[in-house]
């Protein structure tokens, strides 16, 4: 009987210690592959950030210093905004941005086609710039707006059609890209409209 039980207490030593060592496989095992996804995660990352400096030297490389004037001055004559009526207000001065002429104009394009498409026809859109600090503002608002939030101001909502959202989204990147942003904001008190902010060329 006391062979039979030193047998049984020797096979309930051996399974603990089996599971023990099981258990710890599992553990390091788990070690392992965490260890092996941080490598993975931390090489695209540095993937990732690499790119992103190449891109933005290519970009810097690209850019020229644009009067944002003749680029507004430009983008206020485009044809299929004839339905509405433009009220542009810029400042004598020349102000100077640091930027890839072909998506300002994109940018320009998509705010004046999204205005023409939303505000009522015969309506105004006032349109003016001005620097402030070492960036120059840019503003779009309905003079003829009936409630403080206009659709003008709508822009960024997500209530959109597939095409409006992808227009929104287009400029918020090329607002991005240049060191900028676009968003809805009022100007000088009254009704919401849309804000571009870009940096001024510095010297």
């Amino acid at each position: 009987m006391a062979g039979a039980g030193q047998l049984q207490t020797g096979n309930l030593g051996f399974i603990i210690a089996a599971v023990i060592v099981l258990g710890l496989g599992g553990v390091v095992g788990t070690m392992c592959s965490l260890f092996v996804a941080n490598l993975r995660q931390g090489a695209r990352a540095r993937e990732f950030a690499a790119q992103a400096r190449e891109e933005a030297l290519q970009r810097l490389s690209a850019s020229q210093p644009q009067d944002i004037r003749a680029l507004l001055g430009a983008a206020s004559n485009r044809p299929d905004e004839g339905a509405i009526r433009l009220d542009v207000r810029l400042p004598p001065e020349a102000m100077r941005v640091l930027a890839i002429e072909s998506e300002l104009h994109e940018l320009l394009a998509k705010v004046m086609a999204y205005a023409a498409s939303v505000m009522r026809a015969g309506a105004t859109l006032q349109l003016s710039a001005h620097a402030e600090r070492e960036q120059a503002v840019i503003h779009w608002r309905d003079l003829d707006a009936v409630d403080m939030h206009p659709p003008l101001a709508r822009f960024f909502d997500s209530e959109h059609s597939a095409a409006v959202a992808a227009s929104a989204r287009a400029c918020q990147r090329i607002a991005g890209h240049h060191g900028g942003r676009i968003y809805s904001a009022p100007l000088g008190g009254g009704v919401l409209g849309l804000t571009l902010r870009l940096p001024l060329a510095k010297g």
